[in-house]
This record gives structure tokens, C-alpha cells and sequence, in this order.
């Protein structure tokens, strides 16, 4: 049977073009490809992404899909993905109803798994499978091609006399991680993705001025069942690693074939222990001398694997350059009530050993848990100022995902009337489970987006622009260029340079600042690229040896050297400052002093994006006080 596989267009609803590399590929269509072919099926695959030079991302999709179905002449079509890809989903049934509609739809992931029904129901695929398909999907070709019955399919719904049936549930189906084929990415324009990698979230990339990311899977599940989260709710499967010989074995194998200098542990649970984690360490050190690899490595874990400070030497000298936990709120009494078992001291000891083994330490606070109050928003703030200057963390509000405990909250509260518009405006609209104010709820966010924007990191000033030659899909047609940004670490002070992506018309007028990290000491730096409101960029772009062509056309003086350029500076130490002293009086109920130091204090600031979301809450607030 020959099978078209076609994954989710990355950022789909929010923005176009986008560029999806390796570690944001949904991996699991790359064990179904794996799974299928063991099986004697021919796959192919359509990549729904790195596509620009279309006037939307919809339109991109229709015409891969539609020249897809036309070069492959599929027997079956499997999509999926994640609840985030509702509208994905829905757009590409439609455009393989035109042009595909004698073939049959079979749609996975875990929006097919915590919501089978209605998201079959709604989108009307021919069939759907829940739970890990790998198996699944097999039985599911063998049986159209009458080598089995679709009743002895377990996971499965499907049309029988006009209404929808379901087969035995069980998400616990599926043979021994160790026994299932290495995923095969070959299909899914896997070149095209690694040239992405340089387009990739600064926090995956910053190691390397060539970045080529992997991802690997060496683990499946989690054995905690966090409220936020989908793990450990509705009979999921159980927690299960690979052994350490058998990852090593995938890890050769991407290597020989993709020749990657970063490689992304996937698993939301890498590590379950100190232990699981030396083995690993151990077994790269001795693959590392063997084969001569040399790329940088990151992993995931949970508190409660209580890594030592030797467990972190160790992977610091396996290659490791960072790793995370999740980290979610550092009040106690919201850690309880999200059941995550942690507490704020383990986090403060984590960040103490990363930075003594000279590793990268990361995580997210996410706000909005039903035992969330303004004391326990506090205490993470507060937390957040003393502990995570340095390090990689970022904050956002809670979101209730279908199949957590969360979702069934805002269910029980009435917060959801309409499903389908749920899944229509997903990730567009507050849910508020705690029991502060709407208004005030909507305030304490943008607050929170604010700090995210504007971390509390230190600042430094790029002092010399490189633009780099690189012609790809995410420079071709386009003003985009890639630029080399100079500058000395303000933490161990050494010289490092960074590229990014840019486009050299808005850094003109808007200034350009990038959070990245240092590729000596791995912690969190803002760079700065100094500009003036009167002259523009302060810097001349120098072009690479091997870049005749001048493309960013400056003012003269900032190329030719004349007049003395006036040194704009953000200080960013001020404006921190600034921020903690406007929300310290506003968590005081001054909200008179805090317009009045507002006035006198904001216009010192001139390029600061993350302030715009304070004048947007001193505007409510003067509104509020005239009232």
C-alpha cells in the first residue's frame, strides 16, 4: 500500500513564513514512516513547511498537498497532531477532500487521543487512532488491503452503518520501545529542516554558528501526573525508556547519515534518576572517543531525579551544554495543587550546581493554577528576581489542554460553553481558573508577558555586525539576512559572536535585541544592537570575506567614520529597576505613586519593547483611577 504521511505546518495561525527545524518536527510521523516500511509499505512524505513565496500559509499548504496526492497516488493519507492544530487539521481534510476524495483519511496524535470523538465527529476523517500508532497504523494499511479485521484494531474509530465506532481502548498498546525501528525522517525534506536549524529558538542553537539540530526520543511518557499536563491522565501508558545501548545505536545512525552538532532530547522526562543519567553519560563519552563526534546535547527532566553536582561534571565532559526542569511556580502551595512533588529549594539548588558545572539551566513558570493568588504570584516573582537572572526561564499563563485535569477545571467552571470555538480560538483566549478578578487576572498577564519579554538577564552592546552570505529558503526572495553579532559576556567575559535572522529594514527603525545565551558559559544574555532614534543603526554592516554584494544600505557617517556617533545605551540594570519599582507599588495597592513615578520616569526609555505592555496597564490604570 502506498501511504502519504503529512505533518502539521509548524506556527500554522500565527505566523507565515515560518521555518521548522528538526527539534520541532512532530517525530512521531517519523516512527509511523519507520513502522510502515518495516511492514513492506511504500511511504511518502509532504512537508507542509520552509515553504515562503506563498500569499498565506493556507495557501502553501494546498499547493503541497494538491501537487503531493498528485505525484504520490496514495491508497491511504495519514495527518495528525497536536489540540494547537486544529485548524491545521481542518484546512488540510478539506483540500484532500478535493483533490483525494476516493482515498482514505486516518488522523492520530493526541488530539485524536484525548478527544477522539469529537474531533472525529467534527472533522470527519475516515478513521482515527488514539494512543501510540506505530502498531496501530500497520494493522490499520494491513487490514484495507483485507489481510485483517478493523475490529481487532485497538484504538480505532471509523464509520460503520452511519455511525461512529470504536474499538477496544488500550492505550497501552505496543511492543518494547527497544524492538521498534529507528524513526526514518528521509521523506519529510529532513536537508530542508536542518538548514532551518539556523532559524531555530535561540535557547537550541546558540552553541554553534552552523547549527544542524537532531531530536531524539529515548523515552516515552511520564510517571507524573501533573494537573497542566496530559501524561498520567486517561489510562496513558506507562513510563518507558530505551536501553542506553540502543540509543547510542540511533545516535550513530543520525550521525553517519545527518552529521548533526545538536542533539535535543525529547523525552519531557530524560533521566528519571542520577543514575540513568551517568550510564548515558558514560556510554557518549566512550561513542565520543570512539567515532570522533563533537556536538553539544541538552536534555529535560524532573526535580525529583535529584542529579548531583558529579552527575553534572560528568555530562558537562559527555558534551552537555544544558538542561532544564520543569519548574512551574515556586510557591508551595501552588506546586501542591498542580501535584507537581517539588519544591522551590530543589529548584535553587539546581540552579547552584548548573552554574557551578558550567551548564546551561532553564525552565518556564506558567501562572494561572485554580491556587493561584496575588501572594503565591508574588512568591514566583520574587523568586524569579533572586534565582533566574542568569538562567534560560521564561513565564506565560496556564493554558487547560484537553486530556489534563485542568481542562475538566475549566469545564466544571463553565469556561467553555462552546467546544468547537475552543478549539478554534486555542491559545487565544485567557481562561481564568483562580479565584482573582477577570480584570485583575487580565492584568497580572500582561504584567507577566512583559517580564518574559524583558527578562532580568544582563544586557551588553554588540560592537561589530558581520552580514553572512547565506542563500536558503529563508533568504531567497526575501529582505531577510543572517547577521554575525560580536560582543564580550558580561559573565565570564569572553568574546562569542551569535546569528540571527533579521530583517534589516525594522532593526532600522525599532532597534534590534536578541535573548540568546553565551556559547562559553551557557547563560542568558540580552545582545544588543545600538541604535539612535535620529541616525538609525550605530554600527556599519560589514559583509564577509566572501560577500562582495552590499545589501543594507546605512547612512554614511555610520560606514565612512566622520562626525563622533552619539552612544545610545539601553541599560538594562535602569530599566529593570524601573519595572520592579512600578510592580512593587502596584502589589501595595499605590497606585496613585505609581502613576505619578511613571510620569516622571518613563521617557528616560526609548527602545524597550517590553515596556509596551506597561503603558498599555498604566493606560487601564489612569482609567480605572478616573473612574
Amino acid at each position: 500500500m502506498k501511504v502519504l504521511l503529512i505533518p502539521p505546518t509548524y506556527r500554522y495561525t500565527t505566523q507565515y513564513p515560518s521555518f521548522l527545524a528538526p527539534c520541532d518536527f512532530a517525530s512521531g510521523f517519523a516512527y509511523i514512516a519507520a513502522s510502515l516500511e518495516a511492514a513492506g509499505h511504500q511511504v511518502f512524505g509532504c512537508n507542509p513547511n520552509n515553504a515562503p513565496g506563498y500569499p498565506s500559509a493556507l495557501d502553501m499548504i494546498h499547493a503541497k498537498i494538491a501537487r503531493a496526492i498528485t505525484d504520490t497516488k496514495p491508497d491511504l493519507i495519514g495527518i495528525g497532531g497536536l489540540c494547537t492544530d486544529f485548524r491545521f487539521l481542518h484546512d488540510a481534510c478539506h483540500i484532500i477532500r478535493h483533490y483525494a476524495p476516493s482515498v482514505p483519511v486516518v488522523m492520530g496524535g493526541s488530539i485524536i487521543t484525548y478527544d477522539q470523538e469529537f474531533i472525529h465527529s467534527t472533522l470527519k476523517p475516515d478513521y482515527s487512532l488514539a494512543g501510540e500508532a506505530d502498531d496501530t497504523i500497520v494493522m490499520l494499511a494491513d487490514a484495507l488491503e483485507g489481510r485483517g479485521a478493523l475490529d481487532a484494531i485497538p484504538n480505532l474509530c471509523y464509520q460503520k452503518d452511519g455511525r461512529l465506532t470504536f474499538t477496544e481502548k488500550n492505550l497501552k498498546f505496543g511492543r518494547d520501545l527497544n524492538e521498534q525501528p529507528f524513526p526514518d525522517y528521509s521523506m519529510f525534506d529532513i536537508d530542508g529542516m536542518l538548514e532551518a536549524s539556523m532559524a531555530a529558538r535561540p535557547l537550541y542553537r546558540f552553541y554553534r554558528k552552523d547549527p544542524r539540530i537532531m531530536p531524539i526520543v529515548t523515552a516515552r511518557e511520564c510517571p507524573f501526573a501533573c494537573t497542566f499536563c496530559l501524561h498520567g491522565h486517561g489510562g496513558r501508558a506507562k513510563y518507558r525508556a530505551r536501553t542506553t545501548e540502543n540509543v547510542m545505536e540511533e545516535i550513530k545512525q543520525l550521525h553517519d547519515r545527518y552529521h548533526f552538532n545538536i542533539l535535543i532530547l525529547l523525552d519531557e522526562l530524560f533521566a528519571v534518576n542520577k543514575q540513568k543519567l551517568d550510564e548515558f553519560c558514560q556510554s557518549l563519552i566512550e561513542y565520543r572517543r570512539r567515532y570522533g563526534w563533537d556536538f553539544n546535547w541538552m536534555f529535560q527532566t524532573h526535580a525529583n531525579a535529584r542529579l548531583n553536582l558529579e552527575s553534572l561534571k560528568l555530562a558537562k565532559e559527555a558534551g552537555c551544554s544544558y538542561f532544564s526542569y520543569g519548574l512551574e511556580s515556586a510557591s508551595k502551595r501552588v506546586l501542591k495543587s498542580m501535584k507537581k512533588g517539588t519544591q522551590p529549594e530543589q529548584y535553587a539548588e539546581a540552579i547552584a550546581m548548573a552554574d557551578e558545572a558550567q551548564i546551561g539551566f532553564g525552565g518556564n513558570f506558567i501562572f494561572g493554577d485554580p491556587a493561584e493568588t496575588p501572594e503565591t504570584i508574588s512568591e514566583t516573582l520574587t523568586f524569579y528576581r533572586e534565582h533566574c537572572s542568569d538562567i534560560h526561564c521564561f513565564m506565560s499563563g496556564i493554558q487547560p489542554y484537553p486530556g489534563s485535569a485542568l481542562y475538566g477545571v475549566c469545564q466544571e467552571m463553565g469556561l467553555m460553553p462552546d467546544k468547537l470555538v475552543f478549539y478554534q480560538t486555542i491559545d487565544q483566549k485567557v481562561f481564568n481558573m483562580t479565584q482573582i478578578p477577570d480584570v485583575q487576572w487580565i492584568g497580572y498577564l500582561r504584567a507577566i508577558v512583559a517580564f518574559d519579554s524583558m527578562p532580568l538577564c544582563k544586557t551588553v552592546d554588540v560592537t561589530r555586525i558581520i552580514r553572512r552570505p547565506l542563500q536558503n529558503r529563508m533568504t531567497v526572495n526575501s529582505d531577510r539576512q543572517f547577521w554575525e553579532l560580536f560582543a564580550e559576556c558580561p559573565h565570564c567575559n569572553r568574546s562569542f559572536s551569535y546569528i540571527e535572522l533579521t530583517q534589516p529594514d525594522q532593526v532600522h527603525t525599532h532597534g534590534l535585541q536578541v535573548i540568546t545565551g553565551c556559547e562559553h558559559c551557557c547563560k542568558r544574555i540580552r545582545l544588543n544592537v545600538p541604535v539612535s532614534k535620529d541616525k538609525g543603526l550605530l554600527l556599519p554592516i560589514e559583509t564577509a570575506p566572501d560577500d562582495k554584494e552590499r545589501l543594507i544600505d546605512q547612512p554614511a557617517s555610520a560606514v565612512s567614520g566622520g562626525d563622533e556617533q552619539p552612544q545610545f545605551h539601553n541599560d538594562s540594570q535602569e530599566v529593570q529597576s524601573f519595572l520592579n519599582r512600578m510592580v512593587t507599588m502596584c502589589e501595595q495597592k499605590s497606585y496613585h505613586a505609581a502613576v505619578s513615578y511613571y510620569d516622571a520616569h518613563r521617557g528616560q526609555f526609548q527602545f524597550h519593547p517590553a515596556l509596551v505592555e506597561f503603558d498599555r496597564l498604566v493606560g487601564n490604570l489612569r482609567q480605572k483611577l478616573a473612574a
